[in-house]
């Protein structure tokens, strides 16, 4: 009897079992080379696609969500702390939509809506533009600690290199990203940003300037995904880095190739 070869795989059923009951969307089938060391900025609800259908491509999966309880097991973390570009106390907004499906760390733009809903409602479901102003209404307002995600992962996983970035955070994802420049010019290789072409939220940065500041840290666009949301506002984007680590850079292609 090879006993290592027994505790190895006993250890092995052990952590997956763990891992399946604490985040039981995501599945630990891991390969040796080309994993990819991934961040989850606005996770609720589990991993999204194409990534719930590519876990056995995930080596270690950090996710921020500060509704969620914190979880952490021997190949993934829930860190329930909101990010920002700096270490900030700020208001966080929650609405009235389902589950609080809007809410953010900016205010709502009525003023813009109101001015031009004629011409927005054209576009997009219908039946969100009809329920936009009763859906958008402010039920509450917390006061949340922010972060920048360079200091957690300083402080956290000084060893670990994170290769890609999902941000979803209804508006801001630009000021996540200036809060990760270090990620950006180091190990991170390619983001999916959801970024807003109508200024749905007062003072976020829209899509095009978002992709000017990540010009600068030598990422391009390579997929930008049909408009979808209130108005048709938002678009899903893929962004990859040509100048760093070639064999993970084809995985995350080979992992966006069917959306």
């Amino acid at each position: 009897m090879n006993t290592k070869k027994h505790i190895s795989k006993a250890k092995k059923f052990i952590t997956d079992t763990l891992l399946h009951k604490l985040y039981p969307r995501h599945r630990s089938h891991y390969h040796k080379q080309d994993m990819i060391h991934l961040i989850d900025v606005g996770s609720i609800g589990g991993l999204p696609q194409p990534w719930s259908s590519n876990t056995h491509r995930i080596g270690f999966l950090l996710n921020f969500e500060p509704n969620e309880e914190p979880k952490r097991g021997s190949n993934f973390m829930t860190y329930n702390t909101a990010l920002w570009e700096s270490e900030a106390t700020l208001p966080f907004y929650i609405y009235k939509g389902l589950n609080g499906t809007g809410s953010s760390l900016f205010k709502q733009n009525f003023d813009y809506v109101s001015k031009n809903f004629e011409v927005l409602k054209k576009h997009g479901p219908s039946s969100l533009a009809e329920t936009w102003f009763d859906r958008s209404e402010l039920v509450e307002t917390k006061q949340i600690k922010c972060r920048p995600i360079d200091d957690i992962l300083k402080e956290e996983f000084p060893n670990t290199p994170f290769h890609f970035m999902k941000i979803d955070a209804q508006g801001a994802e630009y000021n996540i990203l200036k809060g990760a420049k270090s990620l950006l010019a180091n190990s991170c290789i390619g983001l999916h940003l959801e970024l807003f072409v109508v200024p749905m939220y007062e003072g976020i940065m829209l899509l095009d300037e978002v992709a000017a500041f990540l010009a600068d840290f030598g990422f391009h666009m390579v997929k930008k995904f049909p408009p979808h949301g209130t108005f048709d506002s938002q678009h899903d984007c893929v962004f990859l880095n040509e100048k760093k680590d070639v064999n993970i850079k084809s995985v995350i292609r080979q992992i966006y190739a069917s959306r």
